[in-house]
């Protein structure tokens, strides 16, 4: 038997820090860290204050970068590229314009009062229309990557699998890995050109933010206090499915309205059975494999909209 693989997701690093508490009491190994910034983008490489944190020498994998050199220097690569955006961009566009109309019905239908034998039904299929429609949407921005991924990766692409063997021979040098926040979806792009997915697999590791979110199956943007108001949730897509039973929403206090039982109830039914966990700054969850085992200050939304405190 293998011993199980030690991953701890973490909340915003402002304004506690706490990756040097994940880093000392977990039991990862000694040695050298590789850290995924890409999500900062042109700040990808500022890790002076990471590297205090954690207290071990740093790798940094620059995915970012090598992404926008191997991009920038191929045209073949950087049209396919820009096309693959284009397509995910707008396909992104239609499945909001339907979600809203959905998310709305499913509200008023949540709301809404009358005979129980009646409206428990059409409540039961009004969030069971938004898991099709989201799972449709994840099917067709899947089936995207794979248009893009059959001409251009590491199996068939000479200049990706280049790159691949770099971040390879890097990764094979380091006890662990680090991926910090910033903007997912910048971030979950470069690792999936890269294949991170299959290099990191049995790599301990720790994240914060969006690099929490990263490691689920589904991808959930949320914002409950944009400046145009409400944002429902929505999928932006797969995932590296390190941790496929969560939905990370880093910042809930900041950008869930935790307050509303009706709303968060229904993100909680809508992505079941998957759990949807708050990350809160200061928190952090250890998991051995896809078991957690610590749960310091983060809470679950149940299916009444109600968080709770997640007891082991």
């Amino acid at each position: 038997m293998t011993d199980a693989v030690e991953r701890w997701v973490l909340g915003p690093q402002r304004p506690e820090q706490n990756i040097s508490r994940a880093f000392s009491s977990s039991g990862l190994a000694e040695g050298p860290v590789a850290v995924i910034s890409a999500g900062w983008q042109d700040a990808e490489a500022e890790l002076d204050h990471v590297g205090e944190l954690v207290g071990r020498p740093l790798s940094d994998l620059r995915l970012y970068q090598r992404a926008e050199r191997l991009v920038q220097g191929d045209p073949v690569l950087k049209e396919a590229y820009r096309q693959r955006q284009d397509r995910l961009i707008e396909l992104q566009r239609f499945y909001r314009r339907r979600m809203r109309q959905l998310s709305a019905a499913a509200r008023e239908l949540q709301a809404a009062e009358g005979d129980p034998a009646l409206l428990a039904p059409e409540r039961r299929h009004s969030i069971a229309q938004l898991r099709s429609l989201d799972t449709h949407h994840l099917n067709r921005v899947e089936a995207i990557h794979r248009d893009f991924e059959q001409q251009f990766s590491a199996a068939v692409y000479p200049a990706i699998e280049e790159q691949v063997d770099q971040i390879r021979s890097l990764l094979d040098g380091c006890s662990a890995l680090l991926i910090t926040g910033g903007n997912v979806v910048v971030l979950v792009n470069r690792m999936r050109l890269f294949g991170i997915g299959d290099l990191v697999s049995n790599l301990p590791l720790v994240a914060w933010s969006a690099g929490a979110m990263s490691l689920t199956k589904r991808i959930v943007l949320f914002h409950d206090y944009t400046p145009h108001g409400r944002r429902s949730p929505e999928v932006m897509g797969a995932g590296l499915g390190i941790l496929p039973a969560h939905v990370f929403l880093p910042d809930a206090r900041r950008r869930l309205r935790t307050r509303d039982a009706l709303r968060t109830g229904m993100l909680a039914r809508r992505f079941s059975p998957d759990t949807c966990v708050t990350l809160d700054n200061g928190s952090a969850a250890s998991f051995h494999d896809q078991q957690m085992v610590v749960a310091e200050g983060v809470r679950r939304i149940d299916k009444r909209g109600k968080l709770q405190k997640v007891v082991l």
